[in-house]
């Protein structure tokens, strides 16, 4: 009689264990505190991390609204060609220019689409062919007459090579959300965002940074002033494109 009437226990408390079914929403009580992932459906609040009769439940910023801008100077993938220092060149290549970290960054396709950074040091020049016909040509100038090594060791786009050139330095800047503390500016992303400027390279090698307006460059060029005001007169040029600054240094390497 006592056997049947354990067997009769034993067997009710199976039928009650096999009829619930497991809540897989709730927290693993298995699972450190501070493992889970806020996703979690917990119990009580007692199990959520500070919280407690006398405190605050923690929790999650959700302002943050991710990366605006690219590194790159041009997004994706380019055709192009580099001339390397020993005379070797590659063409018809797939490149991207990272202006933020001044590297050229070669995709091998022949090797399971692995990319790797060329070393500065080896290359001369690059020219991105985009898809709307333009090509970009970037140089090195490590014999360039400059106090500024960061100078001879990035690359110039090159916007005109006559006797002297008209150079554009291509850089990217980099500035992280600004918004968690009481004295931020509310800024919510990361972004990269250009940071041009312009050089104009002389026949000697030298290297003077100048501004995308008149004056500034005509001072650098030296001499010619009262032609060069005139050709900026009469061709009415306002120096809010590159093309501007362009046609003054070919006035002047034709005069």
């Amino acid at each position: 009689m006592k056997t049947l009437l354990h067997l009769t226990v034993v067997f009710l408390s199976l039928s009650i264990g096999h009829a619930q079914t497991r809540d897989t929403t709730k927290a693993n009580s298995s699972t450190p505190l501070n493992q889970r992932n806020g996703y979690e459906t917990y119990q009580s609040t007692n199990q959520i991390v500070g919280a407690g009769p006398n405190s605050m439940v923690n929790t999650i910023d959700t302002r943050y609204e991710g990366l605006k801008g690219t590194p790159y100077f041009l997004p994706d993938w380019i055709k192009g060609q580099v001339e390397m220092t020993t005379g070797k060149n590659y063409t018809n290549v797939p490149l991207k220019f990272n202006a933020h970290k001044q590297q050229l960054i070669l995709l091998r396709t022949g090797a399971g689409n692995d990319s790797i950074i060329v070393d500065a040091n080896q290359v001369k020049r690059f020219t991105l062919n985009s898809n709307d016909g333009q090509a970009y040509v970037f140089e090195r100038l490590p014999m360039a007459k400059t106090s500024d090594q960061a100078l001879k060791d990035g690359y110039f786009l090159v916007l005109y090579a006559g006797k002297n050139a008209l150079l554009k330095r291509v850089a990217k800047t980099f500035k992280s959300a600004d918004y968690k503390n009481p004295y931020a500016s509310d800024v919510r992303y990361d972004a990269y965002q250009n940071a041009f400027s312009y050089y104009l390279l002389k026949p000697d090698q030298t290297l003077t940074k100048v501004k995308l307006s008149d004056k500034s460059i005509i001072d650098a060029l030296g001499d010619r002033k009262d032609d060069l005001k005139a050709f900026v007169k009469q061709e009415n040029l306002t120096f809010k494109t590159d093309n501007d600054a362009i046609l003054l240094i070919k006035k002047y390497d034709s005069l």
